[in-house]
């Protein structure tokens, strides 16, 4: 017998990356860690995060930091992705994205997906 997950292919859960009802992120800021909402998007395989311009990231260098785009309410309906990776200032953010915040291209590093509607034997 195996063990019972609720981990499962990032691909699954492509329509949650496409419409995100929420995304945060974590780095950290001097001496703490920042855990803030933010706007979320990919465009063309890649991942842009807007964050309030009043919050200081990275003073132009890459920032470890990682991201996680959630929904559901209910338990049997949590599903999400995290990625961790490193924010890197947008030189040339899509157009489409609001001009109001501060636009990162995120690099990731790894993920892990999970969604309890399929908890699963994992062999």
């Amino acid at each position: 017998m195996g063990r019972i997950t609720q981990r499962v292919d990032a691909s699954t859960l492509d329509a949650l990356v496409e419409r995100p009802p929420r995304a945060a992120i974590t780095f950290t800021h001097g001496d703490g860690i920042e855990a803030v909402p933010v706007a979320f998007r990919r465009d063309r395989g890649k991942l842009w995060i807007g964050i309030d311009r009043g919050l200081p990231v990275g003073n132009g260098t890459p920032v470890p930091a990682v991201v996680v785009v959630d929904g559901g309410r209910y338990w049997f309906e949590l599903r999400a992705i995290t990625w961790r990776g490193r924010l890197v200032p947008a030189m040339a953010p899509p157009a489409a994205l609001a001009a109001d915040l501060q636009w990162f291209e995120f690099l990731v590093d790894s993920d892990v997906s999970w969604d309890y509607a399929t908890l699963h034997e994992e062999s």
